[in-house]
């Protein structure tokens, strides 16, 4: 599903356009975005500080993509008071569903997710409701779901970032009937897919973006969470992190070993 970013109706009316001229009959606007630059500019989480602008995008997105228009959102900018707020208004229009990061825009991604305030906007909305922020383990997912049987949906981020396995294991707990949470462990075979990942994500960006620069700048980002994955992660993740070209990037792989740290699903 395609995400959007801005504050602006029509232009929100013109990539709602674009996006069915090809085939799309979804979209989700973001109203989350922590970054200062995003937010301080009314858009992410700073467009529904302002009730008027998050009113105006809200009949555009649900005008121009009928039945398919849905927002990710966070607790408020500054507060954490914004979403409850805007509960009311957010009810006013027929919403394919609505994600909830209960985080502040100013908290960026620190801290802990607060599932307490999630539990208490929860029953303030008459669309569905998706659940958002630190799930990185079955457990955190079990958790979420047991507690909350209600919603509509789980988004998962960051953690299938770190654990690339994380959907495949959570798959596995709902089909076995929601058992005892365990792990599976992370063993070798594991470690090549990911590195097979990696490796042809990294083939791909060289295809396809110009020059090494946004190429490297991807790929650090990456092995930030693919480190925990091998026994000398952390001296790969050094190397990379230095590396000034893509010779330096391959060499630095290249001393992966495929010995797996025993703690990573709990890391």
């Amino acid at each position: 599903m395609p995400q959007v970013i801005g504050k602006d109706p029509g232009q929100l009316r013109a990539m709602a356009s674009a996006l069915r001229a090809i085939g799309y009959t979804e979209m989700d606007l973001n109203c989350g975005c922590p970054w200062k630059f995003v937010a301080k500019k009314g858009r992410g989480s700073g467009l529904p500080e302002n009730e008027d602008a998050f009113r105006a995008m809200l009949e555009a997105g649900c005008e121009a993509m009928p039945d398919g228009f849905s927002i990710k959102i966070r607790l408020g900018m500054k507060t954490p008071d914004t979403l409850a707020k805007r509960a009311e208004l957010i009810n006013q229009f027929p919403l394919r569903e609505i994600t909830i990061h209960p985080r502040t825009g100013i908290q960026m991604y620190d801290g802990k997710a607060d599932v307490e305030a999630f539990a208490a906007v929860l029953p303030l909305f008459k669309v569905p409701v998706v659940y958002n922020g630190d799930i990185k383990t079955v457990s955190d997912y079990a958790r979420i779901v047991e507690r909350f049987p209600s919603i509509a949906g789980v988004m998962i981020g960051r953690g299938l970032v770190q654990d690339s396995f994380l959907a495949h294991d959570i798959r596995a707990w709902e089909e076995g009937g929601r058992g005892t949470v365990e792990s599976p462990p992370h063993d070798g075979a594991r470690a090549d897919e990911v590195l097979a990942f990696a490796d042809e994500l990294y083939r791909r960006y060289r295809e396809t973006l110009c020059g090494p620069s946004p190429v490297l700048g991807r790929m650090k980002e990456l092995w930030g969470y693919l480190y925990r994955y091998f026994e000398n992660g952390e001296t790969v993740l050094r190397a990379v992190q230095r590396s000034a070209s893509l010779a330096d990037y391959d060499r630095a792989v290249a001393t992966v070993s495929k010995n797996v740290q025993p703690t990573l699903p709990n890391s």
